[in-house]
C-alpha cells in the first residue's frame, strides 16, 4: 500500500506555518464567507459532534425555532415553503424567467455559493453563482451550452446545457441574474474559492460514463467561474475526472476537499500554486484519496454514531485516467488508483464544507438500514468521526394507510453548509421523506444538526400549485403540480449570517430566507 500519511504533529505544524505565511494570505484574500466560517470562535462541540454518544443513533428532535408552517413568499405571495414563526423569504430566478441578460433561466437549480461580498456605494452587495444540473441541449430546460443562450467563449461544449448562472443580492433585494458558464454535463455541486470564484463540478454519471465523449470532449471535470469576467472553459484536470459532487477549500492551507457521487472515497487536492487566485488551480497539483490507517479498503458505508477512524492520504498518480472495472465494480480512474493504494469505500458522497479545521461531508446512500451519514474529518488529528447516523423507522402513512420507510430523522443528506454562528444545515435529497410531524405529507426538508448528532426540521418544501394559481402569482410558465418531493440544494449563508440562500431543484427556484437565527443553533 502506497501512502502519503501526515502524522498529527507534522499536520499541526504545517497548519501553523500556513496560518502565519501563505495560509494567512489566502484567508485575507477574501474576508467574506469562507474566512468567517473558518473562525475558531464557532461552536466547536456542535461542529465535531463532541456530545454524541458512541454506538447510538441519531433521532429527530424538536426544532429550537419552532414548528414549520406554510409561509407566503414575499415575491409571489404563494406559500412555496414552510418555515418557523418569524422567518420570511423572497424567491427569485425561477426556471423559465427572463434573466437580466435577456436569456431564459434554466432549471434544475443545484449547488450554489457566495463568491463575493462587497460595498457598492452605500449598498451591501452579495454575488452568488448557482449550478444547473442539466445535460443535452434545450431552451427552457437548457443553460449556457446552447448556442442560442450564451457566447461560445463561455461554453466548454455547445452540445450540452449544464452550467451556471450568477445572481446578485443587494440591500435585502434580488437585483440581477445572468448566465455565466455552459457546456457542462449535470453541473451538480461545487464550492467557493477564497479569491472570488466558484468551482462548478460535473456529474456525468457513475460507472464508465466519464469515458464517453460528448461534443467531441470528455466530461467529469471541475471548472472555475469568476465573480466577474469570462470563465476559463478549460477543465482543471488535476482535480480529477469523475462523477463530481462538491468541492471545499480549507482557507488555512489552500487545500481542496472533493466528493464523488459513485463508488468513492473523500479526495484531497493540493494545488501547485498555494497562493491561490483566479486561474491558479489550472497550474496543477496533487490529488489524493482518504484511507483508514492500518485497514486497507475499509468499508465505511454503515458506521454507527460517533464511530471514529484514524486516517491518512494515499496517492493518485493519474487524476485524468479512464474509469474501468475494479474490485468494487466500475469506478472512476481516480478512485481505482486510490482503492489500489488502500483508500476507504463510501456509498455516495455529496455535500462538503470546511470550517474550524474540520471537513464535513455527507454520504447519502441507503445502507445498513439507515438513510445516509454525515462525517467530520479533523485535519489536525486526521480523526474521522460519524456525526449523524439516523435511526429511521417505518410508519403508516395516514394519507394512504400503507406502511412506508419514513426517513424521518433525515433522508439522504446532500448539500451542507455551516453558518457563521457554527450551526450545520443539510439539504435532503430523499425522494420521498414521510415526516411523522407533517400529517402524512411526503416532502423534503432542510435539517439542522445538534451537538448530540440529532436532527431537527428547519424548513419544508411546500410547492404544490395549479397552473391557475401560478398564473395569478405572475408565474404562468412555472411547473404546476406537487413538487414537495423535490430536493433542496445549494444552501449557503451570507457572510454576516443574516440570510440563507437555498434552491428547490424541481420547480427551479432560489429563495433568500431571513429571520431570528440567533434564537436557535443555525
Amino acid at each position: 500500500m502506497t501512502t502519503q500519511f501526515e502524522n498529527t504533529a507534522d499536520n499541526t505544524e504545517r497548519r501553523e506555518v500556513m496560518k502565519g505565511g501563505m495560509g494567512a494570505a489566502i484567508v485575507a484574500a477574501f474576508a467574506g464567507p469562507i474566512a468567517a466560517l473558518a473562525s475558531r470562535d464557532a461552536e466547536a462541540s456542535l461542529l465535531d459532534g463532541a456530545d454524541c454518544v458512541a454506538g447510538g443513533t441519531s433521532n429527530l428532535v424538536t426544532s429550537p425555532y419552532g414548528a414549520c408552517v406554510p409561509t407566503n413568499d414575499l415575491t409571489t405571495g404563494l406559500p412555496l415553503i414552510q418555515l418557523p414563526p418569524g422567518f420570511s423569504y423572497r424567491s427569485f430566478s425561477w426556471r423559465g424567467d427572463l434573466m437580466s441578460d435577456g436569456k431564459i433561466c434554466p432549471g434544475n437549480h443545484d449547488g450554489m455559493g457566495v463568491v463575493r461580498s462587497r460595498r457598492v456605494g452605500r449598498s451591501n452587495e452579495i454575488t452568488l453563482i448557482r449550478n444547473h444540473e442539466l445535460s443535452g441541449s434545450g431552451v427552457l430546460s437548457g443553460v449556457a451550452g446552447n448556442a442560442a443562450h450564451i457566447a461560445s467563449n463561455r461554453s466548454y461544449d455547445n452540445t450540452n446545457c449544464g452550467g451556471t448562472s450568477t445572481l446578485v443580492w443587494r440591500d435585502g433585494q434580488w437585483v440581477e441574474s445572468y448566465l455565466s458558464f455552459g457546456g457542462g454535463i449535470r453541473n451538480c455541486a461545487g464550492g467557493s474559492s477564497t479569491w472570488g470564484s466558484w468551482l462548478t463540478n460535473e456529474e456525468p454519471g457513475s460507472g464508465l460514463a466519464v469515458n464517453n465523449l460528448s461534443g467531441g470532449k470528455l466530461h467529469g471535470y471541475v471548472f472555475e467561474v469568476p465573480a466577474d469576467g469570462t470563465p476559463n472553459i478549460e477543465p482543471i484536470r488535476d482535480m480529477g475526472r469523475m462523477s463530481h459532487e462538491a468541492s471545499a477549500i480549507d482557507p488555512e492551507t489552500g487545500y481542496w476537499y472533493l466528493t464523488e457521487d459513485a463508488v468513492n472515497t473523500l479526495y484531497r487536492f493540493r494545488p501547485t500554486n498555494i497562493q491561490g487566485g483566479v486561474g491558479s488551480l489550472h497550474q496543477g497539483g496533487i490529488l489524493e484519496g482518504l484511507a483508514v490507517k492500518g485497514t486497507p479498503n475499509a468499508d465505511l458505508r454503515a458506521p454507527t454514531l460517533c464511530q471514529e477512524f484514524q486516517c491518512e492520504w494515499v496517492a493518485i498518480a493519474d487524476p485524468d485516467a479512464n474509469a474501468a472495472s475494479s474490485p468494487v465494480g466500475n469506478a472512476s480512474g481516480p478512485y481505482r488508483q486510490a482503492y489500489a493504494n488502500g483508500a476507504a469505500r463510501f456509498g455516495a458522497n455529496e455535500g462538503c464544507w470546511v470550517a474550524n479545521g474540520i471537513v464535513f461531508f455527507t454520504d447519502k446512500a441507503v445502507s445498513g438500514g439507515r438513510r445516509g451519514r454525515i462525517w467530520a474529518l479533523d485535519l489536525d488529528t486526521m480523526t474521522l468521526k460519524c456525526i449523524f447516523a439516523p435511526n429511521n423507522f417505518s410508519m403508516v402513512n395516514p394519507a394512504t394507510g400503507t406502511t412506508v420507510a419514513t426517513g424521518a430523522v433525515g433522508n439522504s443528506p446532500d448539500n451542507i453548509c455551516v453558518s457563521p454562528r457554527g450551526g450545520l444545515l443539510f439539504c435532503e435529497d430523499g425522494g420521498g421523506t414521510l415526516d411523522p410531524t407533517s400529517s402524512g405529507v411526503v416532502a423534503d426538508r432542510l435539517m439542522g444538526l445538534t451537538s448530540t448528532g440529532n436532527a431537527f426540521v428547519f424548513a419544508r418544501n411546500n410547492y404544490n400549485f395549479t397552473s391557475t394559481q401560478l398564473a395569478a402569482a405572475g408565474k404562468p410558465g412555472a411547473s404546476a403540480g406537487n413538487f414537495r418531493n423535490s430536493e433542496w440544494a445549494g444552501s449557503v449563508f451570507s457572510p454576516d449570517g443574516r440570510v440563507l440562500f437555498v434552491n428547490i431543484q424541481g420547480p427551479g427556484i432560489t429563495v433568500a430566507i431571513t429571520g431570528p437565527w440567533a434564537t436557535g443553533t443555525l
